[in-house]
């Protein structure tokens, strides 16, 4: 198997978390690399989208 062969894994922002807090307790020099790529790829995920105008439905009208 290639070490460098990317797969997608789906996991919950709370365990996201647990896998950050383990690594944490590394040497630093260890996992910065991964938990920077984490990091990155979850803010990503996370952030609203920047033109999102959302309607709420108290503010929708309806045209006669």
């Amino acid at each position: 198997m290639n070490d460098n062969q990317e797969i997608k894994i789906t996991l919950s922002v709370g365990e996201v978390n647990q896998i950050l807090d383990a690594l944490g307790n590394l040497s630093y020099r260890q996992v910065y690399q991964l938990i920077g790529k984490i990091q990155r790829q979850a803010e990503d995920q996370l952030q609203p989208p920047a033109n999102s105008h959302s309607i709420h439905p108290e503010t929708k009208t309806v045209s006669e």
